[in-house]
């Protein structure tokens, strides 16, 4: 009797343990949660702060930056901004414009080669621009210079940086060139003062001005009352009236101060043609913001001949270049 209990209670037990292992055959290998063989979980997440972009940045209108004698330049520098927390979103851009040659962005202002405006304006309503259209997510940075004439003419980068209200970051650049200006300045006349007849004027000095950014040689030419005309000047009086070019001289390197004989100054002065010459001159262009250095003394005398009296008058054409002087 007890044997047969043991092996009917053997029997039940293995009966068992077939019966789960069939239950666990049958239940898939892949249980996604929830209830059935197969089932979708929908994930979500909210996103807060995402990163403010620069998506294009236009310096000068991608043109080349074209200065002007004597004066400063305004030149614009304008970048295509976008953060999809909305325009509301951007908290402050700045830009630096720098000599890519000479300088860096970290470098330090100077009107050769480095200007930042640490204050751009934020656009965010501006119908359209190049190509991109105005929506919540969109603005415009728009940074400006005011560029002297004498910035160096080479390949130059505007450099945007845009931060938002959580201070993150974004740059971008654009590079145009500043062009070469050639440009001087002279006072408006070369008065010899009261000359006798037959005598060398005192010498005059008169000061010309480089008002471009590069180095300069100079043109010259002279008339009496139309260009080519063969005169220095023309006289009010006189049986002849009119004094010829080569009675009016100069020198572009040195002083020769006091009263000079018709012959010594024929040795000193170089005489004024009716045809444009070149002549070496080599005025650098101005490196200090503090004070113009960019000036160069050129010293004239004229001769007055027999035949003439009242008062003369004539022209003096300077012209600026960088081809190599004779």
């Amino acid at each position: 009797m007890e044997k047969n209990k043991t092996i009917i209670g053997v029997s039940l037990i293995f009966l068992e343990v077939t019966l789960l292992l069939v239950l666990f055959t049958l239940i898939p290998n892949n249980v996604i949660a929830g209830i059935g063989g197969n089932t979708t979980v929908t994930t979500n997440l909210t996103i807060g702060n995402v990163w403010p972009e620069i998506l294009e940045v236009f310096l000068n209108e991608e043109a080349d930056i074209v200065l002007s004698p004597a004066t400063t330049t305004t030149v614009y520098c304008t970048g295509v901004l976008r953060d999809y927390n909305g325009e509301g979103d951007f908290n402050k851009t700045n830009a630096t414009l720098f000599d890519t040659n000479v300088s860096t962005f970290d470098d330090t202002d100077d009107n050769n080669h480095h200007y930042t405006n640490s204050s751009c304006n934020i656009t965010n309503s501006f119908g359209s621009y190049r190509g991109y259209t105005d929506d919540v997510y969109h603005a415009l940075a728009n940074c400006s210079f005011e560029v002297e004439y004498y910035a160096n003419p080479e390949v130059w980068d505007c450099r945007i940086e845009l931060a938002d209200d959580s201070g993150w970051l974004d740059n971008s650049s654009d590079t145009v060139n500043v062009s070469e200006l050639l440009a001087l300045g002279l006072p408006d006349t070369i008065n010899y003062g009261l000359v006798n007849a037959t005598f060398v004027s005192d010498e005059n000095i008169t000061n010309i001005t480089n008002y471009g950014n590069t180095q300069i040689n100079l043109t010259l030419e002279g008339y009496g009352v139309v260009q080519g005309d063969g005169l220095a000047m023309d006289c009010t009086i006189g049986n002849i009236g009119t004094i010829d070019a080569d009675y009016q001289r100069y020198n572009l390197t040195a002083s020769n101060p006091g009263a000079l004989s018709l012959s010594e100054f024929e040795a000193n002065y170089t005489n004024l043609t009716s045809v444009m010459a070149t002549k070496q001159f080599e005025l650098d262009f101005r490196q200090d913001d503090g004070s113009n250095e960019a000036i160069k003394e050129s010293y004239w005398r004229i001769y007055v001949p027999k035949g003439v009296a009242g008062t003369c008058s004539g022209s003096i054409i300077f012209g600026a270049t960088q081809a190599i002087g004779a």
